[in-house]
């Protein structure tokens, strides 16, 4: 070999780069889901069998994004110690769908796109586009790229165009679906920072399990 030199100095820059980063190599995924509804509007389940759902699916976070607030549901959620919990809203216009994360007041639904996002933006939350290429709830592109959204949802259709940050969520109205698809995460996500800083740098990607068709979402992941 020419240059036995560059390779050792590689191989030790490698190996330095692991031993500083072990923790991150070593961490099993952090799992958990964004998009989740309770029978506080049109799931099937209530707050307590969705997080038992969740920890049983080794979740560590939950959204609770039913269609409305229940203040109930909003207090469980924030002093939910077996996991860490997020409140939020599905605001639902007359077209489009927005998560709003980390909220625990109404947004009014029929304001324009970008007043909506400004809003929960105000009050400290991230706003996604919920399923943003179902036809009956399609976002335009100038609404995915210029309303000042932080993420928006992603499927396993390759062709989908991505302008914002994927999350990947099962949308779900029932404990089961919990595990249709959900984040898997490289970093520990214990706070509402922690989950902005991994949604908008794009650290997590897609998991599921594989009983679940990705690509044939039930009539309730779709609202």
């Amino acid at each position: 070999m020419r240059y036995p030199h560059i390779l050792i100095f590689a191989i030790l820059l490698t190996v330095i780069v692991i031993f500083l980063n072990r923790r991150q190599f070593l961490q099993p995924p952090i799992l958990g889901n964004l998009h989740t509804h309770t029978t506080c509007s049109d799931g099937e389940d209530d707050y307590e069998a969705m997080v038992q759902s969740a920890l049983k699916f080794n979740f560590k976070f939950i959204a609770i994004t039913d269609h409305k607030i229940c203040p109930e549901v909003i207090k469980r959620c924030l002093t939910e110690t077996r996991l860490y919990c997020i409140p939020g809203l599905e605001i639902t216009s007359n077209r489009t769908h927005l998560l709003a994360l980390n909220i625990t007041k109404t947004i009014n639904p029929y304001q324009p796109l970008k007043n909506q996002v400004a809003e929960i933006h105000a009050l400290g939350g991230l706003a996604i586009a919920a399923h943003p290429y179902v036809e009956k709830f399609e976002y335009t592109t100038s609404e995915l790229t210029d309303s000042g959204l932080d993420a928006m949802e992603c499927t396993a259709t390759l062709n989908e165009p991505h302008p914002l940050p994927c999350i990947f969520t099962s949308d779900a109205h029932n404990a089961p679906s919990l595990k249709f698809q959900f984040l898997s995460c490289p970093v520990k996500i214990e706070t509402f920072s922690d989950l902005k800083n991994s949604v908008i740098s794009r650290l997590c990607s897609r998991s599921f399990l594989p009983s679940f068709n990705l690509l044939r979402p039930t009539p309730h992941q779709l609202n």
